[in-house]
């Protein structure tokens, strides 16, 4: 019997589905944010969009087809609920809902036991173990987790700015400066820049402190405690089994080589992304259920 399945990877910046008939890939499309916490109901437009696009352009009844999606936000069982229920009424085979968490660990494993790191925007572990039971620790969000992702990254280079503005009444080093030179030059543009940054806004200073790593000791200090805060989620989710590590994001090729010796040598290269282990889990449903 012919099998259609269709693969989404729903993050927070763009969604990418991939629709398949019996292992050959018919189409892959791109659509807008797919975060369903944090904005649901653009959310829930855009994969529904992608999901209606995608059958259209393959011309694969929907009843045909059994679908999952790997949502950032997913954690919300509210959000995964509202998610599922649209879906449903889709008129789908069948259709999953779980985090991009979940399908990152399986699409990087290729669903063999590992230890995945995802550091981006955010940052999040989760474990596969050898008796098959998945553990996520981390991916709380900003405002409480989120160790050693962009998010936190930029956050310490702006607190580092407000401190040296409190203290000396003005910026004193490379980084200070350009993170100055981002949010804004006077105390009313750095309010109303810090009123609407969210994550990726955050996120966005990520790659100025990687690149005045090297020469200022202010960006040192911001990733170094980075590099502190990865290890560290990396700890947690080994526990006591010595299992392959995995990063995945885009932080992870920027930050590898500065983890610890010990951690380095238990890297292995991702087998797949999250939209492969979206694709595996719809192929392979009773492996993952």
């Amino acid at each position: 019997m012919s099998q259609t399945i269709l693969g989404i990877d729903a993050g927070g910046t763009k969604t990418i589905g991939r629709i398949e008939v019996d292992g050959v890939v018919l189409a892959e499309r791109k659509a807008g944010p797919g975060n369903i916490a944090s904005h649901p109901e653009a959310a829930v437009a855009n994969i529904g969009s992608l999901v209606a696009e995608l059958a259209h352009q393959t011309d694969v009844p929907l009843d045909t087809i059994h679908l999952v999606c790997g949502a950032a936000g997913a954690g919300s069982q509210q959000a995964t609920r509202r998610l599922s229920h649209y879906l449903g009424n889709l008129g789908l085979a069948s259709a999953r809902v779980t985090s991009d968490a979940y399908t990152s660990l399986i699409g990087a494993s290729q669903g063999e036991p590992c230890i995945m790191l995802a550091i981006g925007t955010g940052s999040v572990a989760m474990r596969l173990d050898r008796a098959g039971q998945v553990r996520q620790f981390g991916g709380w969000g900003l405002a409480i987790g989120d160790e050693g992702s962009g998010a936190t990254m930029g956050k310490a280079a702006v607190r580092a700015l407000l401190w040296e503005l409190d203290v000396h009444g003005e910026a004193r080093n490379p980084l200070t400066h350009a993170v100055r030179n981002l949010v804004g030059e006077q105390r009313d543009a750095i309010l109303g820049w810090l009123s609407k940054a969210g994550p990726r806004e955050y996120a966005a200073l990520a790659p100025t402190v990687l690149e005045l790593g090297h020469h200022c000791e202010e960006a040192r200090k911001v990733l170094d405690k980075t590099i502190a805060e990865v290890n560290q989620l990396l700890e947690a989710a080994s526990g006591d089994e010595d299992l392959p590590l995995t990063l995945q994001g885009g932080l992870a090729q920027h930050l590898q080589h500065l983890l610890p010796a010990a951690v380095q040598q238990r890297l292995v290269p991702a087998r797949g992304t999250a939209l492969d282990g979206a694709c595996l889990i719809a192929r392979e449903p009773q492996r993952f259920n």
